[in-house]
């Protein structure tokens, strides 16, 4: 018997599993992997002090003015309030899987299913996206900044690939670690006020790939301040690209009688934790930049970390079908102790 259909076909079965987008969660905020202060509004005064003390031969005499210096530095930091906000129209959503879960009445719009499989997602999209700036990226003011410091290949200057770099960053409304690093207005800085940053650099650096990455974590552990490294209570921590977990674990590996294990893993797990002759190494969403420092130094500022993840949701007003969400957030980077902090790449 012939069969004949007049309509539309449509797909009588479907993949119940929807695939999900990859949401960056690299633990700077999960783990504290660097100093998250809470509790500022709008703005935050920052203070940093340093003491210099001179031997004296001794006087059974009364004490008298010496050349000891006792140096306050106080910065006020401001900063940025910031939002994720759209609309949903769940309208979208009829003649398709969705349609199935939203209650009956024609008035009835809302999809259980597309709320627990899809719209559940905004609060990890928000901290992948909050991962990604933490690291990367700087504002337009920030880059015009750093764009206008004057280049040089000695320690105290800048170089061009930095500038190359921070050129090349995503434009944000807040900025990244690195280029705070780069340029900021710092009141402790030896010469206080905007403008380079006290960071040291390695003067000499190279592509990093399997076959250098040994050879340029060498030059970043060699300007590591020694008293950094021997501060066995606050240990430091170099903080890499992403993708130098997989250079090293190739440069372990490399064929050949010369291969020498420069890298140790706890594991042979792809979350292992990573280590250079004793420092841990943390994966971040790094470009170009390395930082190895005490990680007390860099700091998050915020009204409450928690922010991240309170997600305001409602329908909008005068009866339209439509709803909203909404996140806020105050946040600002921040780093001390700027003459102890290595910037690879800088």
């Amino acid at each position: 018997m012939a069969i004949s259909f007049s309509g539309t076909s449509l797909p009588q079965s479907q993949i119940e599993e929807i695939q999900k987008e990859l949401y960056a969660d690299w633990g700077t905020f999960r783990d504290a992997d660097v100093t998250i202060e809470e509790g500022h509004k709008s703005g935050t005064e920052s203070y940093e002090s340093k003491v210099t003390v001179n031997m004296a031969a001794y006087s059974s005499g009364a004490v008298s003015a010496g050349s000891d210096t006792l140096v306050v530095g106080h910065t006020p930091v401001v900063l940025t309030k910031i939002q994720f906000a759209d609309v949903v129209d769940n309208n979208t959503l009829l003649n398709t899987r969705f349609e199935r879960s939203m209650a009956a009445g024609a008035f009835n719009l809302v999809s259980t299913e597309f709320d627990n499989a899809v719209l559940q997602d905004i609060t990890p999209a928000i901290g992948a996206t909050m991962e990604s700036v933490t690291w990367d990226g700087a504002t337009t003011a920030k880059k015009a900044l750093i764009a206008g410091l004057i280049p040089g290949a000695s320690q105290g200057s800048i170089s061009t690939g930095a500038q190359t770099l921070a050129a090349a960053m995503p434009t944000n409304l807040v900025d990244s670690f690195p280029a705070m690093i780069l340029h900021n207005y710092s009141q402790s800085k030896t010469t206080p006020g905007a403008g380079l940053g006290d960071y040291k650099k390695v003067l000499t650096i190279a592509t990093v790939t399997s076959a250098t990455i040994a050879a340029e974590y060498a030059k970043l552990y060699a300007v590591i301040d020694p008293l950094v490294l021997n501060d066995t209570v606050n240990k430091p921590v170099i903080f890499a690209p992403l993708a130098h977990r997989q250079l090293m674990r190739i440069a372990n590996n490399s064929v050949g009688a010369a291969s020498n294990q420069n890298f140790l893993f706890d594991s042979d797990a792809n979350d292992s934790k990573a280590y250079y002759n004793g420092i841990e190494v943390k994966f971040k969403p790094l470009v170009g930049f390395m930082i190895a420092c005490n990680p007390k130094y860099l700091k998050i500022l915020m009204d409450l970390s928690s922010d991240m993840s309170v997600l305001e949701t409602g329908k909008m007003a005068n009866g339209a079908a439509t709803m909203y969400y909404k996140n806020v957030q105050q946040f600002a980077t921040w780093i001390t102790n700027q003459r102890y902090i290595v910037l690879y790449g800088g």
